[in-house]
């Protein structure tokens, strides 16, 4: 009897240290692969911070350095205007060519007022007004590259952005807004340094960055060579989502934002020589110069709430981090679902054990 409950003790206990030794490997195993998991999301989620970071990475930079690099630095003079002989501004070579867009030659009754008081500000200049058909007509003969891109813009707007940075690139001058009027002739021969070639003028704006409704340039001025280049890229990265987010699409695409970030670029990677070829001035300082009457005719509904946040930086920071979280957390739902269908998950493999034990 003894040697009987010996042999069933010993049978037992051989059954339990087995099963204990499978129920530990199959416990080692489920953790190992759940670990592994584990390091598999917090990859992805690594991969997808640096991708977000770095795709924001020009957001951040012109947040983090908007004071240095845009901060008005130049004083307009007094509203008197002495010009050379050849038509030609003194001391930085900027054409006496007045720049103004519109879709049609026939202007709005609303902007007949604002484009003569420029007309006449500018007497001595000669005036250049592009419409659709003498801007696209300029492009096939200049910069054919661009028409294509031209002719598939999602809003006008786009268009009339676009043309002013080739035009001001190949003629040089100063670009104004319809919706302006101008009370006295920008004195623009005292700007700039005489030491340098190139030149261009830019008007600050709010929250951060400059604006593109008033423009100063001489010709091929290299920021221009950099913003007509780089519209291609922004096209491609705006055009897909351009009708639903109509605003938000402009402002990068054609915009200031989209002149903001070329500006900064051109500022970080130029020397302090090359940083005195472009000026920004505040825009209080056009008081005697010009009136906006801002109008924003491409403004939309969601033109409005962009803007509202737009004056508050914090809100800024504060809708990133909920956005990053949120992207991160459908990242990694989505990481799941479609790993779920390619990997085995700890019931398949006790599955496959309890077959092969039986």
């Amino acid at each position: 009897m003894e040697s009987w409950h010996g042999l069933r003790f010993s049978a037992v206990q051989g059954f339990r240290s087995t099963y204990d030794k499978l129920h530990d490997e199959e416990r080692l195993e489920f953790e190992s692969v759940s670990e592994s998991r584990q390091r598999r999301e917090i990859s992805w989620d690594l991969v997808i911070i640096v991708v977000l970071l770095y795709t924001l990475e020009p957001l951040i930079t012109l947040l983090c350095l908007n004071e240095q690099l845009f901060s008005p630095r130049v004083t307009l003079p007094s509203p008197s205007v002495s010009y050379t002989a050849n038509g030609t501004v003194k001391s930085n070579r900027i054409p006496l060519v007045l720049h103004q867009t519109t879709a049609t030659e026939e202007i709005p009754k609303r902007w007949i007022q604002p484009q003569q008081s420029c007309k006449k500000a500018y007497s001595e200049f000669e005036y250049k007004l592009w419409t659709d058909d003498s801007a696209r007509k300029f492009l096939s003969e200049h910069y054919s590259w661009f028409v294509p891109i031209w002719d598939n813009y999602a809003f006008p707007i786009q268009r009339a952005d676009s043309i002013r940075y080739f035009v001001l690139y190949h003629f040089g001058g100063i670009y104004i807004d319809m919706d302006t009027v101008c009370n006295s002739t920008l004195p623009v021969h005292n700007l700039g340094s005489p030491k340098v070639k190139n030149y261009a003028l830019f008007k600050s704006t709010r929250p951060t960055g400059i604006t593109n409704d008033l423009l100063v340039a001489s010709p091929r001025h290299p920021i221009y060579a950099s913003a007509i280049s780089k519209l291609p890229a922004y096209n491609l990265l705006t055009q897909g989502w351009a009708r639903l987010q109509p605003y938000g699409a402009i402002m990068i695409s054609t915009g200031p934002l989209f002149l903001t970030m070329v500006v900064k670029d051109y500022l970080l990677e130029s020397s302090s020589l090359q940083s005195n070829t472009a000026g920004v001035f505040n825009q209080t300082e056009l008081a005697p110069y010009t009136t906006d009457l801002g109008s924003s005719t491409w403004h939309r509904a969601d033109a409005r709430m962009l803007l509202w946040i737009g004056e508050r930086p914090w809100l800024w920071f504060t809708l990133g981090a909920f956005v990053l979280l949120a992207v991160l957390y459908m990242v990694d739902r989505l990481l799941l679902l479609v790993c779920a269908r390619f990997r085995k998950g700890p019931s398949d493999i006790q599955g496959i054990k309890l077959d092969k034990e039986a």
